[in-house]
């Protein structure tokens, strides 16, 4: 490895290590955030302050503007959200764009083959992303889970006298999350005066759920054509809890179907590492030369295709 590959990995590995220890944590954001609310000794009267939620997509202002006004920047800020990842959208492009030089510069070091070398600088610059469509699969999933809960409390206030806002109140003071941060955030956004439609329709599109999405239309449905709201409501969870049900026997089903997809994607990942640490030469001969570059991009190709194939098998719709 040349000595400039060497000074630029620890030039960015440097720049990760003080980025992230200096970053501040949550309860010290809430204490300046706190802090700066003693310092304001009066009210502003023009109503545009102190009721939106302010959202940062980096901390350097010029970047913060930019990405402001980018659709991809808001698509990862909506996924950033949705996943409760404590990160802002330019600290997430900072970790992908680390991840992505010192993979590069060790794939190029290890495998000095040109556009293969760069591979393992693509695949660590995709793991931030990944993760965060890990939590927000593992959260979404969760919220599908304790939905019909939900829907239940809110029944069972409905019935006890409350009206909807209040019944949308206590599911988020007695449901976890995500259900209930969810829905404080719907309850909050009516006290402040948003229309109810719309702070439904927010709620369903901060978590884009089938199962949400039906009770949401339900609940317009009735609130402008009239009806028993509690028995909607009963109804309704019923339907969900059964379609819950009905989704995790599939998932049972297709268990070793998915385990055996995975272990056959990685098995050839798995090998070629192990081959390599063993006889660190052994696959040299497969980069240097053109006939084995193609094969090699073949079978990445025939691999994806696969992988295609096998979650067409497994997953299926209910």
């Amino acid at each position: 490895m040349s000595v400039v590959s060497i000074f630029l990995i620890l030039l960015v590995a440097v720049f990760a290590t003080v980025a992230y220890c200096t970053e501040p944590s949550d309860a010290d954001k809430r204490i300046r955030l706190r802090l700066a609310g003693l310092d304001r000794h009066e009210m502003r009267e023009d109503g545009d302050g102190g009721i939106e939620r302010q959202i940062t997509f980096s901390r350097i202002a010029a970047v913060d503007r930019y990405l402001r006004h980018h659709p991809l920047a808001l698509k990862l800020q909506l996924m950033l959200d949705q996943a409760k990842v404590p990160w802002t959208v330019g600290r997430l492009f900072f970790y992908s764009a680390v991840l992505m030089v010192v993979g590069a510069a060790l794939g190029t070091w290890r495998i000095p083959a040109g556009l293969v070398g760069w591979m393992p600088g693509l695949l660590l610059g995709a793991a931030p992303l990944a993760w965060v469509l890990h939590r927000r699969s593992v959260r979404i999933r969760r919220f599908n889970q304790l939905l019909p809960d939900a829907i239940d409390l809110m029944s069972r206030a409905l019935r006890a006298g409350h009206a909807l806002p209040s019944a949308l109140l206590l599911v988020a003071d007695e449901m976890t999350d995500p259900i209930g941060p969810e829905f404080r955030r719907t309850s909050d956004e009516l006290n402040y005066g948003l229309p109810f439609r719309e702070a439904l329709l927010n709620l369903d599109r901060r978590f884009p759920l089938r199962d949400l999405h039906f009770l949401v239309t339900a609940i317009l449905v009735q609130k402008e054509t009239g009806g028993n709201l509690i028995e909607l409501l009963d109804k309704s969870a019923a339907v969900l809890r059964s379609r819950l049900h009905l989704q995790q026997k599939v998932r049972v089903f297709t268990a070793q179907g998915r385990l055996t997809g995975g272990i056959l994607i990685a098995m050839p990942f798995i090998c070629f590492l192990l081959l390599n640490f063993v006889k660190p030469d052994y696959a040299r001969p497969l980069f240097e030369n053109e006939t084995g570059r193609r094969m090699l991009y073949g079978t990445l190709v025939a691999m994806a295709i696969g992988t295609f194939m096998i979650r067409k098998i497994i997953r299926i719709k209910v």
